[in-house]
C-alpha cells in the first residue's frame, strides 16, 4: 500500500508545470462559464479555424488540448459536477473546446450560422446525397466530359460547353466520395459539405445537464414554424375561432355562407 502511495506521489511529481498550469487553466474556465462545448474541428484549416475563432472573439474562449489534459481538469469536478463526466465520450478525433456564458443552445446557433461550404475530398463521407443536377455547366468542351461519363453521367455539348442532360445521384449520405466524384463536383464548383466548428455535445453548468447531437438549422426551422402558422390560420378558420389574424377571413367565409343560405331559401 505504501509503495502504491509513493509511486503515486513520484508520478504527481513527474507532471510538468506547463502541463498543471494548463489543467488549472480549464478548470477555472470550467467553474466560470454557463457552457463547456465539445466541438469538432475536423476538415477545418487553419485558415477557417483563425475565421472561426475571430467570429466567436468576446462570446467564447476556445481551447484546442489534448485529451488527456482534458480529463484531468474535468476530474477536478467529478464529485461537485458529476454529470460533466458524459462529456468524456466526444474526445474523440479532432476537437476544441468552447467555454461561455451564452447557453449551448445559443453558441450552436452562432456557430451554425458561420458554417462555410467547402470542397468534399476523396474519403470523405456525405453528409446528405449529393446530386449533380441537369442543365448548362462552364465547363469546356474537352476532356472533362470523359471525366463525367466515367461516374455515369450523361452529358453532351451545347454551345461549345458540357451540358449536363439528366441529374445524377453521384454520392449516398453516409457514403465515402470517391476520388473520381470529388474531382468531378470541384470541377463543377459544387460544395457538397459545410465546414466549421460542428458541436458534438455541451454542459449546462447552471442545469449540471448535458445537451448532444446539439444541431441548429435556423432557416429549416423558420420554415417548419411557417407552415405550423399556415396550418394552424386555415384550422381557425374552419372550427370558426375568431382573433386578430383570421378575423378578415372568417367574415368572409362567414358571408360566402350566409349568400349560399339566402340562395337556397329563395
Amino acid at each position: 500500500m505504501e509503495k502504491q502511495k509513493n509511486k503515486e506521489i513520484a508520478k504527481e511529481r513527474q507532471v510538468p508545470e506547463k502541463k498543471k498550469k494548463t489543467v488549472a487553466e480549464l478548470a477555472k474556465l470550467i467553474e466560470s462559464n454557463n457552457t463547456v462545448m465539445i466541438v469538432s474541428t475536423s476538415n477545418l484549416s487553419a485558415l477557417q479555424f483563425l475565421k472561426m475563432k475571430g467570429v466567436i472573439k468576446g462570446k467564447a474562449t476556445i481551447k484546442i488540448v489534448k485529451k488527456n489534459i482534458m480529463l484531468k481538469a474535468m476530474r477536478e469536478f467529478e464529485e461537485k459536477r458529476a454529470h460533466l463526466k458524459e462529456l468524456e465520450k466526444s474526445l474523440i478525433g479532432s476537437f476544441a473546446v468552447l467555454f461561455s456564458q451564452l447557453d449551448a443552445f445559443e453558441l450552436a446557433a452562432l456557430l451554425s450560422e458561420n458554417k462555410t461550404p467547402s470542397k468534399i475530398k476523396p474519403g470523405q463521407i456525405a453528409p446528405e446525397d449529393i446530386i449533380i443536377p441537369a442543365g448548362p455547366t462552364d465547363l469546356p468542351a474537352g476532356p472533362a466530359i470523359s471525366e463525367l461519363t466515367k461516374i455515369k453521367i450523361k452529358a453532351g455539348i451545347e454551345g461549345g460547353k458540357i451540358s449536363i442532360k439528366e441529374s445524377s445521384l453521384v454520392a449516398k449520405k453516409g457514403q465515402a466520395v470517391t476520388e473520381d466524384v470529388a474531382s468531378v463536383l470541384a470541377k463543377l464548383e459544387i460544395n457538397p459539405i459545410t465546414i466549421g466548428l460542428m458541436p458534438l455535445a455541451a454542459y449546462d453548468n447552471k442545469s449540471q445537464k448535458i445537451y448532444g447531437e446539439i444541431k441548429i438549422d435556423k432557416e429549416a426551422t423558420i420554415k417548419e414554424l411557417k407552415e405550423f402558422a399556415s396550418r394552424a390560420l386555415a384550422f381557425s378558420v374552419e372550427i370558426k375561432y375568431p382573433s386578430k389574424d383570421n378575423i378578415k377571413m372568417l367574415i368572409m367565409k362567414l358571408n360566402h355562407e350566409a349568400n349560399a343560405l339566402n340562395g337556397l331559401v329563395k
